[in-house]
């Protein structure tokens, strides 16, 4: 990050509470699990959320910015920088396929779901919210792309791994 980045990043961008952010995920995940009748329409649902919030924050980026990625691998510094302007950090690696066709983004410390130990939930993608932002932004750029989260800290893989691919 440059320094006008380094300076908006620490003046302009408004910040919410991470403590504040993970109790309210938390007891939506909590609610989701008490209410569905399967470990995909947690998925499920939570994906559809995570889209709805996508779109919400790509009309808010796009109102403040000027240049747009024109390629889908172009997307993989855009993403970064939401998802830092969001979460507060940076993803710890971002692969791009040799044929551009894939990304994927890896987070050594998901803020999302720092601090959960899920063992008694196989296949659940706690981060599921972060599919869906990456669903919506595609789809609301052009792309027929596809995102699902491949590993999860909660569940007990060592990072959070997102790959968005195109179809």
């Amino acid at each position: 990050m440059g320094i006008k980045g380094k300076i908006a990043w620490n003046f302009m961008t408004p910040k919410v509470s991470r403590v504040l952010f993970q109790a309210s995920y938390r007891e939506l995940m909590n609610l989701l699990m008490s209410t569905s009748e399967s470990v995909e329409m947690i998925n499920f649902k939570m994906k559809d959320i995570g889209f709805r919030v996508g779109e919400t924050l790509l009309m808010d980026y796009a109102d403040r910015i000027r240049d747009h990625a024109g390629a889908f691998h172009e997307f993989a510094n855009t993403l970064q920088l939401a998802y830092k302007v969001n979460s507060g950090q940076f993803f710890s690696s971002i692969l791009i396929s040799e044929d551009k066709q894939t990304i994927k983004f890896t987070d050594d410390d998901c803020p999302v779901c720092a601090g959960v130990h899920i063992t008694d939930m196989a296949g659940l993608q706690y981060c599921a919210l972060v599919s869906g932002v990456f669903d919506a932004v595609m789809k609301l750029r052009g792309f027929q792309a596809e995102s699902f989260q491949e590993s999860c800290r909660a569940l007990g893989d060592d990072v959070c791994t997102w790959t968005l691919a195109l179809r």
